[in-house]
């Protein structure tokens, strides 16, 4: 999810060091509290009603050391209402945070006193104040182990419109129960075990919205570290790193005193909302890390044991829901596993660090399909090598030498995935060879034997009789085939003795299977028991090293359950007895079944935070790169407004047609494909003018319009969308064919190919829902900079339940620019105008991608297909309309132009002038509208509409007509547009985000106001005062956010929040004032130290790829992406569709899970089954009534 590092070089400034934290404990109280609602509008009206609301304080329990929070500091986190709901171009956060000291409770929940003074840095200015002496002191609500961080989740509601304020849920997360898990180093290691969620809304109806989290948590696989406190006055005592002990790095990196590595912070999203603050969250937030780690010790050895895997969240969620790779080069269920050799007494340890992953490149398994779960690559070597470069660019770079060990199948749906594997890793072989002898250098590290493809199942089958580890040790490790012993000593150990590092890891081994899970735990425990000897003969330590190893077995078995269970819901299989194996294959069925998709979304919210189905933040994700999707949201609309200053635009043309081919059964079809792909898709305005309409190899003629400044090119994009591709038969909803679809495919790129040589177009994608398809094309050179690719269907024939209706859309990136195509089938007939609308509603609110998530959030949106709405004027009329050509006046009958301009479907869209006859109903072959008994009026079924968001990001519509293609009922319709995308310069986009840091500091936009005399007045009544006083002297295009009174030496404090730091600023001044009714007071900002803030907020968003784990690693670097020759990479991909039958093995396996018993009967009743002859309604007959109903349901 996230890029590995800002553009520019020296992306992390480094932090002063922090005082090291042995007690994470924090109290929770709550106090209800008046507020006065804001209003920005009316500063006349008379007093506003009071509401009460929970403000809530976190104290620490322990201070770290004499400069940082004390026990008598808190953090005040107050919720605004008036706040909850943002709109499409502004998020303003609900709720305000505070850092009081001195804070004074009431005696019945006042902690014990402190006994260390706290004092504050020279360059912070923290507000000191007490508690308010209210009517409702403080009560505690719960002491926890720990706190989390600031979960904030935006419940928009997917819409038809894209400026959609959902509710912002804030939530505090507190550890309350944990187990112990060992000492490590100078680290007391714990496990969450239950967590306690607290609304800031006040709110316990909301905690339906984070059941999810909860369960993640307390799912025990999340770990945080605290520091052991130790007399430092021998040399023995002293500390094992110049810094507290970090959960997220390995020793190795811990030695060098390296940042927290972000792939592994699995909280650092929770963080970020106090960051706006200026909170340091090193003294009030633990590190989280998620994955599992097992310790061993033999105290009559002083020996340790540790095995500690980090679970990356960079792409992480669950087994069928993440698979491959993303296009930042992130995979799923990526591990570092570092097994450490530790001696306490001595204070010596050697470590080393393997790593697993899934397959890099883009390839899934459709969780419910008949037979096997059958692999489909989504997407070709063209579209997948520049994510799979930057997955090994950074392997290379952070760890040093890679050795991959492949141990999937060589045979089947595995092999085709091994091949892939092994032809993209030799392309970058090849390649990148080429280009150091281009620059003259030799790296040597880059080699086609870095590959290893073990075939694990295969050599199991032959060596029967021996264990796993004995398979492994005999057949790879010690096998001369392959270089693993050899890699061992190169990659070599970390080893320190006696403060000082004998030695380096240089680099790592890469271990994958298709889930990284069973077969990969096997292997990485041979090569940990191994790595165990090189260890112990490392710290030249005398030991039973046959009991240690066979403790370490143990290890790695419960670690490959720890993995397992974060992927999949249960342990690993392949380590214990058969009968578990079964059970827990059981347990994966159901828990991928009916768990995982809560799970996934859990993981999502964890990791996203407050960006969640925020529009802001999940446009970002496409127009301002990954890492800025979690930042600020006042930063990030201001990104927005101001990013003509760091994007450029440049002009696509899009072609897209949609048709209703009416079962693509007619078998001239055949030959005709050039000349109606042609006049369908490409050569539209130029056959406007071909006056023969037969199809006879020459021109198809086209009617429609055509722009005035419309010139010839080749499109950037084509989107074909079909309808009726197969018939709608019973047999066809429920195992339908996509035949017909890939034979399109097909014809599509052999048309290219032959008529445009130099114009080579990819299939992006494609999907079909029954009779619904689409598929898109681009051109090859812009390859290397699509993104985010991805699909979605929604059924809505009989209220959703089966797809004979209901539409497929396909997502992209382009450069920064996200776009969307949906083609779609409404349903039919003359009346059912509701029932259409229904259909359009529920496609856009189930339409669901990853960020940007909904269908209308996208920059641009191409809504395309047959969608029924009719003409409502008798045929007769119709005709003569048609006749003069009077489509005007003949659309003021239409039904769609009806509902459009009421605002009842598509609205924001637009359609361009249409300029053609009614495109439905003819008969098959000829001119003439439906001659049958039906005689059904003429109408426009077939539609291309289009909306773009950005004002200042021009869309044009170029071609708006249809092709006189007479094989179907329907005539095909295209239209071409010339669309501008943009196109970032990453160095300039990261230095505006500085420079609007700098300009809205400080973060916090906290004013203070010190009221110089007395009042009578209450405190509700001063506030209300100085709202009216700020909003008339400052203008109402100052946003108040909070404010609430505290009391310092019995002196009457303000504290006002604003927007942003600028506004602060403006109130500022001038320093001193007063109110209408004659009160002096001053005022000043709450000046945080905003250098150091802005830097911890850099080092959570991006990582710095100089902190690596092998130093000289970074001569391993890649360098900059070379896209390979034209010849070097493949762009076949799968056409075909999940799920779907493609051929008679795949129906087969469809009669077989539903009755294994019934194939031979078919096979005599019907003879050899194909995709031609196959019905599945005499299936049904022949198996009862209530068989065929479970099949069409």
């Amino acid at each position: 999810m996230f890029p590995n590092a800002a553009p520019a070089e020296s992306a992390r400034t480094p932090l002063p060091p922090a005082a090291p934290v042995s007690n994470w404990s924090v109290a929770l109280y709550r106090k209800a509290e008046a507020t006065v609602p804001l209003n920005s509008t009316d500063i006349s009206q008379g007093s506003i009603p009071q509401q009460i609301y929970g403000s809530f304080y976190v104290q620490l329990q322990q201070q770290a050391c004499s400069t940082s929070p004390s026990r008598s500091d808190v953090l005040l986190f107050r919720y605004q209402q008036q706040q909850q709901r943002n709109t499409a171009d502004s998020y303003i956060s609900p709720f305000t945070v505070s850092q009081l000291t001195d804070m004074k409770l009431s005696a019945e929940t006042a902690p014990l006193s402190s006994t260390t003074t706290a004092t504050r840095p020279p360059n912070l200015d923290q507000q000191t104040s007490s508690s308010d002496s209210s009517d409702n002191p403080p009560t505690l609500l719960l002491r926890a182990k720990a706190f989390l961080g600031v979960l904030v989740l935006n419940s928009s509601a997917n819409s038809v419109t894209a400026n959609t304020a959902g509710i912002i849920r804030p939530f505090l997360i507190f550890v309350t129960d944990e187990v112990f898990i060992g000492q490590l180093f100078d680290a007391y290691i714990f496990r969450i075990s239950q967590v306690a969620t607290i609304s800031l809304r006040d709110n316990p109806e909301d905690e339906v919205f984070v059941s999810g989290i909860k369960k993640l948590f307390q799912g025990r696989c999340f770990y945080y570290a605290t520091y052991i406190k130790t007399e430092l006055d021998t040399n023995n005592n002293k500390p094992y790193f110049n810094k507290p002990y970090d959960i997220t790095l390995c020793a190795q990196r811990m030695v060098q005193g390296h940042d927290s590595d972000i792939r592994f912070f699995w909280n650092r999203g929770l963080c970020l909302p106090l960051l706006k603050f200026n909170i340091d969250i090193r003294y009030w937030i633990p590190k989280v890390m998620c994955g599992g780690i097992e310790t061993y010790r033999n105290p009559n050895e002083d020996i340790e044991l540790w095995l500690i895997s980090r679970l990356s969240c960079e792409r992480a969620g669950t087994r069928f829901n993440v698979r491959g790779v993303n296009d930042d080069g992130a995979v799923a269920n990526f591990v570092e596993t570092e097994q450490v050799v530790f001696l306490p007494g001595q204070k010596n340890y050697s470590s080393f660090v393997i790593v697993r992953g899934s397959i890099p490149f883009f390839w899934h398994q459709p969780r419910f399909q008949v037979g096997a779960h059958r692999i489909t690559i989504s997407r070709s070597e063209t579209l997948s090598f520049k994510s799979f470069f930057e997955h090994f660019k950074h392997l290379y770079r952070h760890y040093g030498r890679v050795l991959i060990v492949n141990l999937i199948d060589q045979r089947d749906d595995e092999k085709r995935v091994g091949d892939e594997y092994r032809n993209l890793f030799e392309l970058l072989v090849k390649t990148y060879q080429s280009k150091q002898k281009k620059a003259k250098v030799s790296l040597n590290y880059l080699s086609e034997k870095d590959f290893v493809w073990f075939d694990y199942h295969e050599h199991a089958r032959q060596m029967k009789g021996l264990t796993p580890e004995q398979i492994i040790d005999r057949m790879l490790i010690q096998n001369s085939q392959y270089s693993i012993r050899t890699e061992l000593q190169q990659q070599s150990l970390f080893t320190y003795i006696d403060g000082n590092t004998k030695s380096l890891q240089q680099g790592v081994f890469r271990i994958n299977c298709i889930d990284c899970l069973d077969r990969t735990n096997n292997v990485q425990l041979t090569l940990g028991m191994v790595i165990c000897t090189m260890q112990i003969e490392s710290l030249q330590r005398k030991v039973d090293v046959n009991n240690l190893v066979n403790h370490l077995r143990d290890m790695w078995i419960n670690n490959g359950d720890h993995i397992s269970r974060i992927y999949t819901g249960t342990g690993a299989i392949g380590q214990r007895s058969k009968a578990k194996d079964i059970q827990r294959n059981f347990g994966r069925a159901i828990q991928n079944s009916l768990r995982d998709d809560e799970k996934q979304q859990s993981i999502q919210t964890l990791i996203y935070s407050y960006a969640k189905d925020s529009y802001l933040h999940e446009r970002s994700v496409a127009a301002l790169l990954t890492p800025y999707v979690i930042a600020d949201g006042i930063i990030l609309s201001e990104m927005f407004r101001l990013r003509e200053r760091f994007v450029k635009k440049e002009k696509i043309r899009i072609s897209l047609g949609t048709w209703n081919i009416n079962g693509d059964k007619n078998p001239a079809l055949e030959d005709e494909y050039a000349s109606i792909l042609n006049a369908w898709i490409l050569d539209g305005p130029e056959n406007m003018s071909a006056k023969d309409g037969k199809i006879n190899g020459d021109r198809i003629p086209t009617i429609g319009y055509v722009s005035a400044d419309y010139t010839k090119t080749m499109p950037d994009i084509l989107a074909i969308g079909f309808q009726e591709i197969c018939d709608l038969t019973a047999s066809n909803m429920v195992w339908q064919s996509s035949v017909n679809a890939t034979r399109w495919v097909d014809n599509v790129e052999a048309h290219f190919k032959k008529s445009y040589p130099n114009d080579e177009y990819i299939l992006l994608g494609n999907d079909q829902l029954v009779g619904v398809c689409l598929a898109i094309f681009i051109r090859r050179d812009l390859a290397p900079f699509v993104k985010n690719i991805m699909v979605d269907s929604v059924k809505t024939g009989m209220g959703g339940k089966i797809g004979n209706k209901g539409c497929v859309a396909i997502r992209l990136v382009l450069y920064n620019t996200s776009i969307c195509f949906v083609c779609a089938h409404f349903t039919a007939g003359q009346s059912q105008v509701n029932e259409r609308n229904s259909d359009y509603k529920s496609i856009m609110e189930k339409l669901s991608f990853q960020p940007p998530s909904r269908a209308v959030w996208h920059d641009h949106i191409f809504f395309l297909g047959d969608f029924n709405y009719r003409l409502t004027i008798p045929r007769q009329h119709v005709e003569q309309f048609v006749k003069n050509s009077a489509y005007g006046q003949l659309l003021e009958y239409d039904q769609l132009r009806k509902e459009h301009s009421e605002g009842r479907v598509f609205r924001e869209f637009n359609e361009g002038p249409v300029q053609f006859p009614p495109t439905y109903k003819y008969d098959v072959g000829t001119d003439f509208y439906d001659t049958s008994e039906k005689a059904r009026t003429p109408s426009y079924t077939d539609r291309i509409l289009w909306r773009s968001i950005l004002p200042n990001v021009q869309t044009k519509q170029l071609y708006y007509g249809r092709a006189e293609v007479k094989t179907s009922d329907h005539r095909p319709v295209s239209a071409m547009f010339d669309v501008e995308v943009e196109i970032c310069d990453e160095s300039k986009m990261h230095q505006e985000f500085i420079n609007i840091y700098e300009r809205f500091k400080p973060s916090n936009a906290q004013l203070m106001f010190h009221l110089k005399s007395e009042t009578n007045l209450r405190k509700n009544q001063l506030i209300e005062e100085f709202d009216t006083y700020v909003r008339k002297k400052y203008g109402l295009d100052v946003t108040i956010v909070d404010r609430f009174f505290t009391t310092y030496h019995k002196h009457a404090l303000l504290n006002m929040f604003f927007q942003n730091g600028e506004q602060a600023r403006k109130v500022s001044e001038p320093k001193n004032d007063q109110l209408s009714n004659g009160l002096n007071f001053s005022k000043r900002l709450v000046n945080l130290n905003e250098e150091f803030a802005l830097h911890q907020k850099l080092n959570l968003l991006f990582a710095d790829a100089n902190e690596t784990m092998y130093p000289e690693s970074i001569a391993y670097d890649l360098g900059t992406y070379q896209q390979p020759s034209r010849e070097s990479l493949s762009t076949l991909q799968d056409v075909t569709v999940a799920g779907v039958a493609r051929n008679e093995s795949d129906i087969m396996k469809l009669i077989a899970m539903n009755d294994p018993s019934s194939l031979s009967t078919i096979k005599k009743k019907y003879g050899r089954i194909t995709m031609h002859n196959f019905d599945l309604s005499k299936l049904s007959e022949s198996k009862g009534e209530s068989r065929k109903e479970t099949f069409t349901n």
